[in-house]
């Protein structure tokens, strides 16, 4: 993934963007526990008036054994995105039921409904749910379309657990289309799950959408893409040669794949924020169309795709089990996200996508992402991510779990004259932790850690110290050699603009213009179309690189630059404004060790020595 930092800067902005929908969210939950409840079912209307009104009618209709009254929550959050979007907030006409009669109830906070049965029986609750927000973790809907999450609509009892199942029923057009990572039940376009987390941990497409299917691994891999016709054939037999080399790869570390199947679910051109979100069987990605072909994409899928085994199945103690009803922070998004990022990129280079240079390339790319950020501790930027710090630190757990990954496996190879791995690492948690019911603690991880490695000698403690729990820099000039690498940094010196783009169309619209700005002193303004910079043809993200590389440095005072403004294509010129940032490349030492060599190359094919 060595253009990675793309997709991941348009996530945080995503979920930096939503911050303040929860700002100042303190309420007073009660203690109440709901009455029972059985035979639960959820029926879903997304038709075309349905979302032409951008809404989804929802109900679910269950049996209760008494007049006992019935708590009903929607979750705050969706597990992988760790961020509050307080989903409740999107419901309206309320309307319990029971013999056809409305039922007394009332909310006792802003996500949870008490509901005052009559008798022993049947009640259906049903609302209207808005659909109208373009994001991988909410629902929404276009006029042929619509998309949500379980989390989006499923309500559950309160302090009943989440060990009970479920069906849903869609209710769509004839000639439209459902794919989920759902079981198929009796009955058209129903589905079911044994148990609450299951249930809402499950995307859905429904409407006129794509699908095709490869088989990788002894497992068939779905792809449902939108818009219809949006990934023409050679993007999509390039996406299946992609999954032949990287999952094999990615279910080689931990000796299966535990899921019956497993669904790419991708949208493109109706995409605000680039990004991907894991389910346990699925992946959402939101790609515009000017990135189908970028070099970071099989980087996406690959990093989605390993979150299948790393945090949706294998997980820190803090988020086992998940709760629905607010934050679950834990210091551990550094391994749940950084190690994942890590075995993505290893994926690639172990399935022969990319090669060990862009391998290192992306090692590098990530070491100058965090080269110039204020110094923060990797466990503090884990809890961070509910919070999105403004100093901009939040997200360093990305590619400094990725970098930190990347040194504990030398590490753990050189002590043990690469005999064992941090592949072998998360193997056994996986084997000891989630197939036991459990999360891993610290105690376990750095542990099994100590094990693989075969030493005690307070290398790794001092490791978590420092760098974990500490606001050192990683350990590059000490760890990398051991591996027959080094790192080089230099400074660059190159143009920025001082504008936020979206891409839109095939063309990169201005969103915002900061003030004070090279594109704000030439006259460019929110709105335009840019089609040209200096000379450089602005097409997509990598269009942005390829000019700041071109000038690089120059000596000169003012350049042009070619924008669309309404039906009228205009030529600005802009000062010329240039601003150092640190530029970071991982070398191979041509005369290193022959053990160092048997290092690095151990860990770009997935190998020990016996």
């Amino acid at each position: 993934m060595r253009s990675s930092v793309h997709w991941r800067r348009a996530a945080m902005l995503a979920l930096g963007a939503a911050f303040g929908a929860a700002a100042g969210r303190a309420q007073t939950r009660s203690p109440a526990v709901s009455a029972a409840i059985s035979n639960v079912r959820y029926d879903v209307t997304a038709d075309s008036a349905a979302v032409q009104s951008r809404h989804l009618g929802v109900t679910m209709t269950f049996d209760v054994a008494g007049a006992a009254p019935v708590l009903l929550s929607l979750p705050a959050w969706s597990p992988g995105h760790y961020q509050l979007l307080w989903f409740a907030r999107r419901v309206s006409q309320f309307e319990p039921e029971a013999r056809g009669g409305p039922l007394e109830w009332r909310q006792t906070d802003f996500q949870t409904w008490e509901i005052r049965p009559r008798e022993a029986g049947e009640v259906r609750v049903h609302f209207e749910y808005l659909a109208d927000t373009i994001d991988r973790a909410e629902a929404w809907t276009q006029p042929d379309f619509a998309f949500f999450l379980g989390t989006n609509l499923f309500l559950y009892p309160v302090g009943r657990g989440f060990d009970w199942p479920a069906t849903v029923t869609i209710h769509t057009e004839p000639a439209w289309r459902v794919t989920t990572a759902m079981n198929p039940a009796d009955g058209p376009s129903r589905f079911g799950a044994a148990n609450y987390h299951d249930l809402v941990d499950m995307p859905f497409f429904v409407g006129r959408f794509d699908l095709d299917s490869t088989l990788v691994a002894d497992r068939w891999i779905r792809l449902a893409w939108y818009p219809a016709g949006s990934l023409t054939a050679a993007r999509r037999d390039r996406m299946f040669d992609w999954l032949h080399r990287f999952v094999p790869a990615e279910v080689a570390v931990f000796g299966e794949a535990p899921f019956r199947n497993y669904t790419i679910f991708q949208v493109s051109d109706t995409v605000v924020n680039g990004g991907g979100l894991e389910h346990q069987s699925a992946q959402m990605d939101e790609i515009t169309t000017g990135q189908l072909d970028a070099p970071w994409l099989p980087g996406l899928y690959a990093h989605e795709f390993f979150h299948a085994w790393n945090v949706k199945r294998l997980r820190p103690a803090d988020l086992v089990p998940y709760r629905y009803d607010d934050a679950q922070p834990t210091r551990w998004l550094w391994v749940s996200e950084g190690v994942t990022s890590y075995f993505g990129a290893l994926a690639q280079v172990r399935g022969g996508i990319t090669d060990s240079l862009g391998f290192l390339g992306t090692m590098a790319n990530e070491a100058a992402s965090i080269a110039g950020a204020p110094p923060t501790a990797l466990g503090d930027a884990s809890l961070s991510a509910w919070v999105g710090p403004a100093d901009g630190s939040g997200f360093i757990y990305y590619p400094g779990g990725d970098l930190a990954g990347f040194l504990l496996d030398i590490m753990i190879r050189d002590a043990s004259d690469n005999r064992h791995s941090l592949d072998q690492v998360m193997r056994q948690l996986y084997e000891t932790t989630w197939k036991r019911g459990t999360g891993f603690t610290s105690a376990q991880w750095w542990s099994a850690i100590e094990r693989n490695a075969g030493t005690t000698d307070g290398r790794f403690s001092d490791f978590a110290r420092r760098y974990v729990d500490g606001r050192e820099p990683l350990p590059f000039d000490a760890v990398l050699p051991l591996a027959g690498l080094r790192l080089v940094i230099d400074s660059i010196r190159e143009p920025r603009l001082g504008i936020a783009t979206v891409l839109d169309s095939g063309e990169a619209r201005v969103t915002e213009v900061s003030a004070g700005g090279a594109a704000a002193a030439g006259g460019i303004q929110v709105g335009d179309r840019l089609v040209s910079l200096g000379g450089v043809r602005v097409g997509d993200d990598g269009s942005f690189d390829a000019f700041r590389a071109r000038y690089a440095g120059t000596t000169l005072d003012a350049l042009p630059a070619v924008v669309r403004r309404g039906a009228e294509l205009r030529t600005i010129q802009f000062p010329v404004r240039l601003f150092s940032r640190p530029s970071v490349r991982i070398l191979v030492v041509p005369d290193a060790p022959a053990r160092a060599v048997r290092i690095r190359h151990g860990i770009w094919s997935g190998t020990v020595d016996r």
